[in-house]
């Protein structure tokens, strides 16, 4: 129950590297891709998913044993913003910074256009509720995260076993076409992170995995019913997480360390990707042509230039992020209780 979960690294590693192959293709960087090979990346897509499930797994593992009560939410809300924030703003920075540079450089391409309330939006996680256009379109994602974080605080704050049990299953009126998405609103994709926090369940309480796997059934048919690979991918998911971790392997399974180390950089990797991609291979183009060649060598060199910047803003603002937050919860728990007083 302690230490470094390899596996789930490693997955994380694996869902980022998919989603940055995803978008470099989609993206219309290249066309010499065969028609097979595109399919295949497709799937990238279902990175995201795959982040979802993860999330769900791991802040499930943060609350287990808290007690959570208004002041811990607090101190949640306030460590996962340092964790999540700093490299978000960077990242929003670092996209208008390329899209301006390119209008100036590339022409015919029009200067960009932000709106102050557009930059507050998302400095609050908002734009997609108030129907603003992203700065970049993988900060979407996050939008969700914060949510789905906040209301499953709210749900274990009220330390009812019952009512978890009721936002799980109202959870499936979504992924099986009960009821419509809202745009914005958490709850179309909230299954997929109650997916996470399910196998968590079933791997720490064992009469909890016939439910869980009812629940995921639920989900996997409707996902085969409806043809959503997102739906597909979270249930696979899942579905692998609780099978490693019952069978006690999460410490030690895809302990492979260059995946490790794209699990390490993730975040920055997922938050980045997108403008590098594009600044690389328009730069790249520029120099090379558009030639086959040159389209394959910029798929590469877009690759490593989206590992080599990410590995940076990890080093300079990641890393003192995390170790910060850390510090914050470590100086919570060598707090000394507080004294009863009398009224």
């Amino acid at each position: 129950m302690s230490g470094r979960y390899t596996f789930i690294d490693g997955l994380r590693g694996a869902a980022a590297a998919a989603v940055v192959l995803f978008h470099a293709l989609r993206g219309n960087h290249v066309d010499f891709m065969p028609t097979e090979v595109a399919s295949i990346a497709v799937l990238g897509e279902g990175g995201v998913a795959i982040f979802f499930v993860i999330s769900g797994f791991v802040i499930m593992h943060s609350m287990f044993r808290a007690k959570v009560d208004p002041a811990y939410v607090g101190g949640f809300i306030l460590r996962r913003s340092i964790r999540l924030e700093p490299p978000y703003w960077v990242a929003i920075a670092l996209t208008i910074g390329l899209s301006y540079l390119a209008s100036a450089f590339v022409p015919g391409r029009p200067a960009p256009e932000y709106s102050i309330g557009q930059l507050i939006a998302h400095l609050y996680y908002g734009q997609e509720l108030l129907g603003y256009m992203h700065i970049n379109p993988v900060f979407w994602t996050l939008c969700y995260e914060v949510q789905f974080y906040l209301v499953l605080a709210l749900v274990l704050m009220t330390r009812s076993t019952a009512l978890l049990i009721l936002v799980f299953g109202v959870s499936l009126l979504w992924p099986t076409g009960l009821l419509p998405e809202v745009r914005g609103l958490f709850v179309n994709l909230f299954y997929s992170f109650l997916l996470g926090v399910g196998a968590y369940f079933a791997w720490v309480r064992p009469g909890v995995r016939p439910w869980f796997l009812a629940y995921i059934g639920i989900v996997l048919i409707a996902s085969l019913v409806d043809n959503d690979l997102f739906a597909l991918i979270a249930s696979a998911s899942a579905l692998l997480l609780v099978s490693t971790a019952i069978k006690g392997r999460l410490h030690d399974t895809l302990n492979w360390r260059w995946l490790q180390f794209l699990g390490a950089i993730s975040y920055s990797l997922y938050l980045t990707h997108n403008p590098i991609t594009g600044a690389t291979f328009r730069v790249w183009y520029m120099i090379a042509g558009h030639s086959v060649a040159a389209q394959a060598a910029g798929l590469v060199l877009s690759a490593v230039a989206c590992v080599v910047f990410a590995w940076i803003m990890y080093l300079l603002v990641e890393r003192p992020c995390i170790a910060f937050a850390r510090s914050i919860t470590r100086a919570r728990l060598r707090a000394p209780p507080r004294p009863i007083t009398s009224v």
